[in-house]
């Protein structure tokens, strides 16, 4: 990967096109590079690139927030064969060798999109483009945002273009002076509160750092509302599943319904006490199902220590309510957002991978494509893999167990042998799947 020369194009890429809209007359305010698309270990676009003048900007202060509400936008603006040039280096060089160098990768990416910023910025102010006002920004919309806008603007910068920083660090420093049970309510308060300082997903965070000392706030919040689905799931993120907690949860579950039920049921199972939701009366399907697949589905992550997994109770409903096991299999069915294990997990995910039932196979054959669980996991997890595309009964698994595979890279190439047989399997699905998969490796 030429680095250099990767940001002297994008460079002169955002020349010429913020160039080009100053061209129109109109005084620019800012140009930003944002709308980042990149999936770890995989694909890495490049940002798309935006440019908004000092009246749309007076028309609407909401524009320095959302650069798709930019009236002026260029989805790829490098000629064409550059644009697509860089991104196959781009996603070359970070998925060549382990997902610690995708990661690694992206961050030097985002680097070199800062020095873009400052450089396009000093450029356009010599050529007499724009004036000393005008800045270039990276817009990532995620925790990071900050932290790079710091490296692209000055302190006064940053409080004329985003003041909303400046007075969410401000907030911030008044909790923290605050004894920790105040700040746990004043952070209950701004749940959802869209408009304040820190936003409700910031008040999250805050929530889930401070821990079992906001169980009262949440638990005032779960009790009388208006964001109970949310004092519930918060509860079962930041674990500690004291008889206060589980004796607030249970009396929630009888007296909410809709997605208040449905969370609070689900968070009873996160904490372990899915047995508290099956003894509950006329409870919805619906409720049920959620609660016992909740434990195997993304929201795992959102905790602050995910408790080790385990099938034991999956496979114990599956057995004792039949009638179910259609809606259990629906609920888990791929691309549902399974959990991501950890090292010390792999043992029970390939445990799993002999289960009885279908629907628990299929989930542990998705889990265990991570590879960044890294190489020496990936040899005692591939064989098993393989395993599953040859003699698994199900076709879904099958096909599943060749994806896992596919996100394995190189580290599974000696299955190849057995991917290749697949090509004779009699699902369809299985055998385009396959095709993929080898394609893929010969490339």
């Amino acid at each position: 990967m030429d680095w250099v020369t990767f940001e002297d194009e994008l460079v002169a890429g955002v020349v010429e096109k913020v160039t080009e809209r100053a061209g129109t007359g109109e005084r620019l305010y800012a140009a930003g590079l944002a709308e980042i698309y990149a999936e770890t270990d995989s694909v890495i676009r490049l940002p798309m690139l935006g440019a908004v003048s000092h009246d749309e900007v007076a028309a609407d202060d909401a524009l320095l927030w959302s650069v798709p509400d930019w009236k002026t936008q260029w989805f790829e603006w490098l000629p064409e064969d550059r644009w697509q040039h860089w991104e196959q280096k781009l996603t070359y060089e970070a998925g060549r060798s382990s997902t610690l160098h995708w990661n690694r990768t992206y961050a030097r990416f985002l680097t070199v999109l800062t020095r873009v910023c400052k450089r396009a910025r000093k450029q356009l102010l010599a050529a007499g483009v724009t004036d000393r006002h005008f800045a270039v920004v990276l817009l990532t919309d995620d925790d990071d945002e900050e932290r790079l806008l710091r490296r692209i603007l000055s302190e006064r910068e940053l409080y004329r273009l985003f003041p909303g920083y400046v007075q969410a660090n401000a907030w911030k420093a008044e909790m923290e002076a605050k004894e920790p049970a105040d700040r746990a309510a004043r952070y209950v308060q701004a749940l959802n509160d869209w408009e304040g300082p820190i936003g409700p997903e910031n008040a999250e965070l805050a929530l889930r750092e401070l821990g079992p000392i906001a169980h009262p706030a949440l638990i005032d919040l779960l009790s009388h509302g208006p964001e109970r689905w949310k004092a519930a799931k918060l509860l079962a993120d930041i674990g500690h599943p004291t008889d206060e907690v589980i004796a607030a949860l249970t009396r929630a579950l009888r007296h909410t319904t809709g997605a208040d039920q449905h969370w609070t049921a689900a968070a009873l199972s996160r904490l372990n006490r899915l047995e508290v939701v099956l003894s509950a009366p006329g409870l919805p399907t619906g409720v049920i199902v959620d609660a016992v697949a909740a434990p195997y589905t993304t929201f795992r992550d959102h905790a602050v220590t995910p408790p080790l997994l385990t099938y034991d109770p999956l496979e114990r409903f599956l057995a004792d309510h039949p009638q179910l096991r259609d809606a259990i299999s629906e609920r888990l069915r791929p691309g549902t957002s399974y959990c991501t294990i950890r090292a010390e997990e792999v043992g029970v995910a390939t445990d799993a991978l002999r289960s009885r039932w279908p629907v628990v196979r299929r989930h542990a054959v998705c889990v265990l494509g991570e590879r960044a669980l890294g190489a020496a996991v990936g040899r005692q997890v591939i064989p098993h893999l393989a395993d599953i595309v040859a003699n698994d009964p199900d076709a879904t698994n099958r096909r599943l167990a060749i994806l896992s595979l596919q996100w394995w890279k190189r580290d599974a190439r000696h299955c190849a042998d057995t991917v290749r047989k697949a090509l004779h399997d009699p699902d369809p699905a299985v055998r385009a799947t396959a095709q993929r998969w080898l394609d893929e490796l010969n490339q």
